[in-house]
């Protein structure tokens, strides 16, 4: 967008039009769509992906079709009520009766939108769960982890358990394909049946298509589970774009005990997935996206500590297999790589939240650990070895493991560049050693 406009929704608010068409002010359903509304109308409104909203048109309060429309006993969507008589009354009567609100002629367009917005948003608010905010608050950390420690399948598998584990889903898949392909591959899953394939007959799922075709989320009914269970909570293909293109689908589908997904929920799928989408492009390789996580995040704790005269530590942890660097070719090389590998799944899990890591250089990892001085840092990284060094290796060896540290503050510390030089020389001094191999800078 340009001049500094905010970008338009990813998923439009659904609103639908109840009671009356004869009393709908002239202009509303312009109005309500370039508020940003999707609009449906009639009797009823898609069971499948039930209304963010609804808006009841009635000529005033004695109309006997109100009580019956705000009918209490039920979940429903926030009811407003619009009247097309100016009795203020009529307000009183339509919230008593259990609207959510309620407006009386002459109705002001951007008044009538805001207060939709607004219920919609308070309606929301209460379905989202404890998880939702953690989901939030890690979405950067993982972004720069797409680019750096994970291979890029590993955090489209990272955002999707993160996302079925926020919203209660029974299923969430990851489903890449591209148009004209008969197939298309599910690159992750969370889906509590077994002997799901790995691919997808898109033939069988013409809503993929669909939701590819129009760039909009698509509902459809669980019927390709194969147990005609029309009760169940709908699937909902949500089109994952990418610049132009649309180059995956994620497939939603909430358990039996919840309600269906919300407009907030599924914009914030749609952001969750795009992220995926933007790791398997992989834009930059893995080694240029990992310096330039780490450069940022040395940066960002450099200056956090000298404003608030705190301390922190840079660690780089150099991992090698036992046979790795002796000549043994590819086989060892293999070995080596699927090692860090999984001392990179086991630092991710044994760190804190709030520190930092990174592969770094091919053979080492970089971590940032705020708020702990050298002691602390020495403490951590020997807990570190200790932990990783249960993991096996082909032939019954171990892996062997070099530390440098450098702590700030630090006298020869003048910019946050100056701490890479300082660990990488005491990195070099733990590689000489032949006890815990932990170097500190001096």
């Amino acid at each position: 967008m340009t001049n500094g406009a905010p970008a338009p929704p990813l998923v439009r608010p659904r609103l639908h039009l109840a009671g009356d068409a004869s009393a709908r002010p002239a202009g509303l359903e312009r109005a309500l769509t370039r508020a940003g509304f999707q609009v449906s109308e009639g009797a009823g409104y898609p069971a499948l992906l039930p209304p963010d909203a609804i808006l009841i048109t009635l000529p005033d309060a004695h109309d006997g079709r109100l009580a019956a429309m705000l009918e209490a006993g039920k979940v429903e969507p926030p009811r407003l009520v619009l009247f097309l008589t100016e009795d203020p009354d009529a307000v009183v009567a339509a919230l008593t009766l259990g609207a959510d609100d309620a407006l009386v002629a002459p109705v002001r367009f951007p008044e009538l939108c805001a207060r939709l917005h607004a219920r919609i948003r308070d309606r929301q608010a209460p379905r989202r769960t404890p998880y939702e905010a953690e989901v939030r608050e890690t979405l950067r950390d993982l972004v720069a982890e797409a680019r750096t420690m994970l291979q890029p399948e590993e955090i489209v598998v990272a955002l999707v358990r993160r996302l079925a584990r926020a919203f209660s889903l029974a299923q969430c898949s990851f489903v890449v394909t591209a148009p004209g392909e008969t197939e298309g591959r599910i690159l992750a899953d969370v889906d509590p049946r077994s002997g799901e394939p790995a691919r997808l007959h898109l033939a069988d799922y013409p809503e993929i298509g669909e939701a590819m075709r129009t760039g909009q989320p698509v509902a459809f009914s669980p019927v390709h589970d194969g147990n005609g269970d029309g009760g169940a909570p709908a699937t909902i293909a949500l089109p994952v774009r990418r610049r132009d293109t649309v180059p995956a689908v994620l497939l939603l589908r909430p358990r039996e005990s919840q309600p269906a997904l919300s407009t907030a929920q599924i914009e914030m799928a749609s952001s969750l997935a795009q992220v995926a989408a933007e790791a398997l492009d992989g834009a930059g390789g893995p080694e240029t996206g990992a310096a330039s996580g780490l450069d940022r995040r040395l940066q960002e704790e450099y200056e956090r500590a000298r404003r608030y005269s705190l301390g922190f530590s840079l660690v780089l942890l150099d991992v090698q297999a036992a046979d790795e660097g002796n000549g043994t070719g590819n086989m060892a090389h293999d070995a080596g790589e699927l090692l860090r590998r999984e001392v990179g799944a086991r630092l991710r899990r044994e760190l804190r939240l709030p520190d930092f890591v990174v592969r770094y250089g091919g053979d080492e990892f970089a971590i940032v650990l705020p708020e702990t001085g050298p002691d602390g840092a020495v403490r951590s990284v020997a807990r570190m070895q200790e932990r990783l060094a249960e993991l096996p290796l082909e032939g019954g060896t171990r892996p062997r493991f070099s530390a440098g540290i450098v702590s700030y503050p630090h006298p020869a510390v003048a910019q946050a560049d100056d701490l890479f030089a300082l660990a990488e020389a005491a990195l070099m001094r733990g590689k000489l050693q032949s006890g815990e191999r932990i170097g500190r800078a001096e």
